[in-house]
């Protein structure tokens, strides 16, 4: 998606900034993003949050990945994280709103890298504590 900015000498196109999970950092575990969000993964807010957004990123390595919501054929509402290599665009289904966890977060993480081919894969030493 792509917000159009119209300044007075011409218009310009910005890319939407999803909110981020970094899985390294200062901020490791968190959702950040614009208006001071600050959202601790695996919280009741964060739940809360799952529930009226539709996406946001998850950043390893320092490549994002977007996680999305979707709708199954059954009706039931799921999230999907997908990822670009250059070429081909991979899809992995993360699960239900309740099953996005750090842990979960991790290994889709995890197997995005391998999909992607992208150098270092992240390990599993993430905390959930605010700098």
């Amino acid at each position: 998606m792509v917000i159009t900015a119209i300044s007075y000498w011409e218009v310009i196109l910005m890319p939407k900034l999803l909110p981020v999970v970094t899985l390294t950092g200062s901020y490791k575990g968190f959702l950040v993003g614009h208006g001071n969000i600050c959202i601790e993964v695996g919280s009741l807010e964060w739940f809360k949050y799952l529930e009226t957004h539709k996406s946001f990123s998850v950043e390893v390595n320092g490549k994002r990945f977007t996680l999305c919501k979707k709708v199954s054929i059954n009706g039931f509402t799921y999230w999907n994280l997908k990822g670009w290599d250059g070429s081909v665009n991979h899809h992995i289904y993360v699960g239900k709103s309740d099953q996005v966890t750090v842990d979960k977060l991790i290994d889709v993480a995890n197997a995005m890298v391998t999909k992607c081919k992208i150098s270092g894969s992240y390990q599993n030493d993430i905390s959930c504590t605010k700098p």
